[in-house]
């Protein structure tokens, strides 16, 4: 099994402006790839692990994001762990987003369940063409979170 340093990696790219960028493999979408420890990475969270500790888990809704927005950046000053539902708000409020709904939109579907019936979130659903969990992950504020309430 291969584990390489934060150098190891770091040795492997090119500077652009503040962007350190991966030289070696890259998924289809851009993303730097590599083996570690036996399997298949991108190298942004190899690299996250590296500084911060731990792996994290985007099953548990914690992604490896860069502040940069560079997909085949690994420089370590620009990768950061922010949840799910942060990165999906701040893309959303930069333009970036190729979001379904619109805060407006989640609000209404928001609105729409508290006062609707049985089988409303299935009803919401299908009107809007995406899955009942989506429905029912707005309705939970953890998709489209709507910070209006918060003090």
């Amino acid at each position: 099994m291969t584990h390489h340093t934060l150098e190891e990696i770091l040795e492997r790219t090119e500077r652009e402006g503040d962007c350190m960028i991966w030289c070696g493999g890259k998924h289809v979408l851009g993303y730097g790839m590599m083996r570690q420890d036996g399997e298949m990475r991108t190298v942004h969270s190899v690299v996250a692990e590296m500084i911060y500790g731990e792996r994290p888990d985007k099953y548990n809704g914690v992604r490896v994001t860069r502040t940069c927005d560079n997909k085949a950046c690994v420089n370590p000053d620009h990768i950061i762990i922010r949840s799910s539902s942060e990165i999906q708000s701040e893309a959303f409020l930069d333009g970036r987003s190729n979001s379904k709904f619109t805060m407006d939109e989640a609000r209404e579907i928001r609105r729409r369940f508290k006062e609707g019936s049985w089988g409303i979130g299935t009803r919401l659903a299908e009107e809007y063409g995406v899955a009942t969990s989506t429905i029912y992950a707005i309705v939970a504020n953890k998709m489209y979170k709507d910070r209006t309430n918060e003090t």
